[in-house]
């Protein structure tokens, strides 16, 4: 059986259900992740409606005075969580088994977790045996054969799994737990210790043993009430560091309407826009299409604050796509040093905006060159 580090000593009492946070480290965006989180769910409830909300961190200080209960981290936890093998995301499998024994319900979510839905309305889905979780991903036929995945293939092979099986893989960013549930977790641990122990290919490990062990029960999916924006999260971190710089991230009621005025979706130029710019570069292909609709994309983005905040996580998807050429491609290409715009791609239709789009990937790629 594997063994779960307990926690400190604390004073909280079990709940019929809580949504429960894993932060630790002092990484400002994942802080302002968090919170920012919390203030959706909050948003979402109905009048006279509460939510218990923990946190488990090795920053309580962080929090003082925000509308959550606090489970205090030390280090030797923590070292403990991560296990023998130095693999970081064991810890929030520890954290998730830890938790349970707080509420006869948990819903587990990442920081980077925005809520579009009542979250009462995801824990009233959770029972025993009937579990939650972010969204299916993929079958293990369906990855089984690529070269990162031969290693665990090797392993789930001494469990009778084989490289055509159809046990689903689901991302745990969100995930709906019952107190009953601490077997299924020290499995999942056991799997992440046993599949962690030679160096390994993949960091989803965690959620992949967690799939494992959840392989023969009923799984729904949540991606219809949350958006977990894993993928994106340069432009949500850009638009959450110009929500807290505008009103703080000291805890007041008003922050949870405010926060309504930030986009829960990547920001992107109206339809009409994205049609005129699609009709523009329809004469590119590849890697130049790419390029010239991240550029125009960003250039084109509404006067919303958050939109414009975010023009320069466009035009920096471009110039990483750029920078992944060599100098002489990039000189023969777009010749960014004479001052004028390539005449390979389409131009913005302001000199001004050409100006400023040059400048940004100049400077952009000085930088990755030097």
């Amino acid at each position: 059986m594997t063994c779960i580090a307990a926690l400190a000593p604390h004073s909280l009492v079990k709940t019929p259900e809580q949504l429960l946070y894993l932060v630790y480290g002092n990484h400002e965006v994942y802080r302002r992740e968090a919170k920012f989180s919390i203030l959706t769910a909050l948003s979402l409830l109905s009048n006279g409606e509460s939510l218990c909300i923990r946190i488990m961190t090795d920053r309580p200080q962080d929090y003082v005075g925000w509308p959550v209960d606090i489970v205090t981290l030390n280090e030797e936890i923590l070292h403990q969580w991560q296990g023998q093998n130095g693999y970081h995301h064991r810890r929030k499998a520890c954290a998730m088994a830890a938790g349970l024994k707080l509420a006869e319900k948990t819903l587990f979510a990442d920081t980077d977790t925005l809520f579009l839905k009542n979250p009462h309305q995801l824990l009233k889905k959770i029972s025993p045996q009937h579990y939650l979780m972010d969204e299916f991903e993929y079958h293990w036929r369906d990855v089984s054969t690529r070269q990162n995945y031969l290693k665990l293939g090797a392993c789930l092979q001494t469990h009778g799994i084989k490289p055509d099986s159809d046990f689903k893989l689901y991302n745990s960013g969100l995930c709906g737990l019952t107190n009953s549930d601490t077997p299924l977790l020290e499995k999942s641990i056991g799997y992440i210790d046993e599949w962690t122990q030679a160096p390994f290919d993949i960091h989803t490990i965690e959620q992949i043993a967690l799939s494992f062990a959840m392989r023969d029960k009923p799984v729904q999916e949540t991606k219809k009430y949350v958006y977990h924006y894993f993928a994106k999260k340069r432009f949500f971190h850009t638009m959450q560091a110009r929500f807290f710089a505008l009103y703080g991230e000291d805890y007041r009621c008003e922050l949870i309407s405010l926060s309504r005025e930030l986009p829960r979706q990547v920001p992107e130029p109206s339809l009409w826009k994205q049609l005129q710019i699609k009709w523009r570069l329809r004469k590119l292909d590849g890697e130049l299409k790419k390029i010239a609709r991240d550029l125009h994309y960003g250039n084109a983005l509404s006067s919303n604050p958050y939109h414009l905040a975010c023009r320069h996580e466009w035009w920096k998807n471009a110039s990483r796509e750029i920078g992944r050429w060599d100098p002489q491609k990039q000189q023969r290409l777009l010749n960014l040093d004479s001052g004028s715009w390539p005449k390979v791609l389409p131009k913005p239709a302001s000199q001004e905006d050409q100006e400023a789009i040059l400048i940004y990937l100049r400077e952009q790629l000085a930088s990755t060159n030097r």
